[in-house]
């Protein structure tokens, strides 16, 4: 994912340049800061973004459960009206856009939680930069010292908490990076088919859903 692959590579550079003797520790931990904000910014847009798809699938979610709705009232029209074979046929096209309406409210959640999660994941990068802000100067002697005392091992955090929270945050986004990834294998052509096969089987076995629902229907408008 484009988001985390950009903050990914300024966090890895940036650290691993801090062992690096040939950089100087004040100028690093300044441009670190600046990459990082300028990723922050671009990163705060595609939020907007994926909160805007959120927003208009759930809205597409509740035209169509709206649909479903529609169907059912037309379904007791058609029974008040004497026409059973109508309503059936009402009730058929209820059964179509519930499954609509189900795919969409699941893309609809899916979307909402990618979103609250990059958001959660942002403000934990904004918190961390604040952090490195504060502690910068600190820090850039803290790599002098660690360098002029050969402490600072390749890969070492130089005993600064600012430090090993980017160093974690990191880690936190290759595993966010990791879920997502994972998350599209789902929808990868085999698991495709396989539900395509379920939704015939579903079609096969719809009569039966529909008689119910006329069942119920009848004896309700009986009642």
């Amino acid at each position: 994912m484009g988001i985390f692959d950009r903050f990914n590579r300024v966090l890895k550079s940036n650290l691993n340049s801090l062992v690096d003797h040939a950089e100087d520790p004040g100028k690093l931990l300044d441009q670190t800061v600046l990459d990082m904000e300028s990723e922050l910014k671009k990163a705060k847009r595609d939020l907007v973004t994926q909160l805007g798809t959120a927003k208009r699938l759930e809205k597409k979610a509740e035209e169509h459960a709206a649909e479903v709705r529609g169907w059912e009232d037309k379904a007791v029209l058609a029974l008040r009206a004497g026409d059973e074979p109508l309503a059936r046929e009402a009730l058929k096209m209820k059964q179509k856009a519930k499954q609509t309406a189900d795919n969409v409210q699941k893309q609809a959640e899916g979307a909402g939680m990618a979103a609250r999660q990059l958001q959660t994941t942002l403000e934990q990068i904004e918190a961390k930069i604040e952090d490195l802000k504060a502690r910068k100067t600190t820090l850039a002697v803290q790599v002098r010292r660690a360098r002029e005392t050969g402490t600072g091992a390749p890969g070492g955090r130089f005993g600064s908490e600012a430090l090993d929270g980017l160093d974690q945050l990191s880690g936190r986004i290759d595993q966010l990076e990791a879920e997502v990834e994972a998350a599209d294998v789902l929808d990868d052509p085999d698991r495709a088919r396989v539900e395509a096969r379920f939704r015939e089987l579903e079609k096969k076995h719809g009569g039966s859903v529909v008689d119910d629902e006329l069942a119920a229907l009848k004896q309700k408008l009986g009642g």
